[in-house]
Parts: C-alpha cells; structure tokens; sequence
C-alpha cells in the first residue's frame, strides 16, 4: 500500500518566534488554544480506543496533529493505522519504538515528553544537548525527577532540559524505584511553567 505519510498536506507554517517577546499576551492566548485543541485529539483518540478503529480514523486523527506541527504524534498514528490495516491491534498507551529516539530541539523535547506522559512506561529519557548531559525520569508515564549536570535536581534540570536547542534524545525502559520523587503535577502544567519561567527569564534581559 502507498505510505499514509504521503496523505498529509504541508502544515501552516508557524509565526515568527520573535512574538513571543513582543507580544507574550498573544502568545499565551495562542498556547491555550493549542492545548486545548490537542486536548481534544486526545479525546477523540481516546473514543478511537474504545470502539473497532479504522485505517481512516487513525489517518484523520494524524492528519490533525501534523496540523499542530506534532510530527512525532502523526508518525505514531500513522503507525497505528498501519497496524489496523495489516490486521494488527493498536496498542495506543505504547508507541512505536522507532519514536523514542530523534533529534533533540525545544519543540522535540516536549513533544516527546507529551507522548510518554500518555503511556504506562516507565524509565529514563536521555536528552544529550552536546555541552550537558539531562536526564528525565519517569514512573508509568509520569514524570517524577530530573537532573543535569549543573543545574539543581528536579524542575529547575526538567525546566533546562527542555531548551536543548541541538543535539540528541532516547528513551530507555528501566527501573525507577530508586529516583526520589521531586517533580508533581500534569505534564501539560509542567510544560506551561516551563514556558512562563523562560519568557520570564527573557523579559528580565536587558534589551540590546
């Protein structure tokens, strides 16, 4: 069969970066919106799990996350309907292996870090920034500590960890019964923080 990967239209391309500092009230009022669209294709894929799918219902629900620049979320469906055709059953709380590893950037990171907080896995996601080394522990999905190598453990790495501007990630099952639990809270609350204390830190730089 032709790659599902062929199906998708080219996403909108996004605005200029520059505005979340010359216009922070927008930018939050456009990252709601996106949050709570996503919140909805969780839903949807969600309802997806509790009937018999189709290849088309896991294409269309692709098609939306690529339309959120989500490229990581569009593969793993695309996977799934993959599945579905070939007369697999989908496993939606595990991805596909092939996803679990990539080319880190900010919007990589929490992508992945989205995806795993949807899944029962448990154990390390390795985040190789070239100049530091972050690591992001979780436990069934959830997220529970973080450390770097010159940053206080818990929020304040998970919070660096997700500037990485270049260089790589995995993830790699494994236990975690001996990390310390010191970050709560949802994943979507923890990567709006996350976005607050970077704006914040830029707005208190003196301007060139």
């Amino acid at each position: 069969m032709n790659s599902h990967r062929d199906m998708l239209a080219k996403p909108a391309r996004r605005g200029d970066p520059r505005s979340r500092q010359e216009n922070p009230q927008a930018y939050l009022l456009e990252h709601k919106a996106r949050q709570l669209r996503l919140a909805e294709l969780r839903k949807q894929e969600e309802q997806l799990a509790g009937v018999k799918p189709t290849p088309e219902s896991y294409i269309k629900l692709a098609d939306d996350y690529h339309a959120l620049g989500l490229t990581k979320e569009s593969d793993r469906l695309h996977h799934m309907a993959e599945l579905v055709e070939s007369g697999g059953q989908p496993l939606p709380s595990q991805p596909n292996p092939g996803l679990l590893s990539g080319t880190a950037n900010p919007t990589m990171i929490a992508e992945m870090v989205q995806i795993l907080s949807r899944t029962t896995l448990t154990g390390e996601l390795l985040i190789d920034g070239q100049v530091e080394m972050f690591h992001v522990f979780f436990d069934h999905g959830q997220i529970i500590n973080a450390s770097s190598q010159s940053h206080t453990e818990g929020i304040v790495s998970f919070f660096m960890a997700l500037r990485v501007a270049c260089g790589t990630y995995q993830f790699c099952e494994k236990p975690v019964k001996t990390i310390k639990r010191l970050i709560q809270g949802s994943t979507d609350m923890l990567l709006l923080n996350a976005m607050h204390a970077a704006d914040e830190e830029k707005s208190c730089k003196p301007a060139l």
